[in-house]
């Protein structure tokens, strides 16, 4: 399961995120986030971080994809 985030404003913004399983919020990895500095930006399936809590914070003019995986708590 995949969510996109998309920020087109010059600031950055708070997103709440939607639940992604049994576990809610915290079933959500970070997988490409165009603000932060390579190699960073775009990582590597198996070592995405856990995203806490139930927003994140997508910087100006970036775009996210977080995943959910069926082992951290998903039902797909």
């Amino acid at each position: 399961m995949f969510h996109l985030i998309q920020n087109a404003y010059w600031e950055p913004f708070e997103f709440e995120l939607p639940r992604a399983g049994d576990r809610g919020e915290d079933s959500w990895r970070r997988w490409i986030d165009t603000t932060l500095d390579s190699p960073h930006d775009i990582v590597e399936w198996q070592t995405a971080p856990l995203v806490a809590g139930g927003t994140y914070r997508a910087g100006p003019r970036s775009v996210v994809v977080l995943f959910a995986r069926a082992g951290d708590g998903v039902v797909l």
